[in-house]
């Protein structure tokens, strides 16, 4: 029987309107507020980042780079984090333009 090869569709991530309005919220906070934490700790919860949290990683994260060295596990958290930022961000500016 012949079968159809194709190369599958990258699908975009899709976030809950709670998500990304959490998001935004944070990115205006300051990191050191209590309100940051609290909310920082509930949007990985939503993303289902909760273990990349407690490695002190988060998607509000704006730094250049990750600050542990390739070894520890914080390393790639980081880089999770990172991927998902970037979805959020654009989520956000597809949120916009419409």
């Amino acid at each position: 029987m012949p079968v159809k090869d194709r190369v599958a569709k990258v699908r975009r991530p899709s976030f809950a309107p709670e998500a990304v309005a959490l998001f935004i919220r944070l990115e205006s906070l300051s990191p050191r507020s209590q309100a940051f934490k609290q909310g920082s700790r509930e949007l990985a919860r939503m993303l289902g980042l909760t273990a990349e949290w407690w490695t002190c990683n988060h998607v509000n994260d704006r730094s250049e780079g990750p600050c542990h060295s390739p070894e520890y596990i914080a390393h790639s958290d980081w880089h999770r984090c990172r991927e998902v930022r970037n979805a959020l961000l654009e989520a956000v500016g597809r949120q916009t333009l419409t």
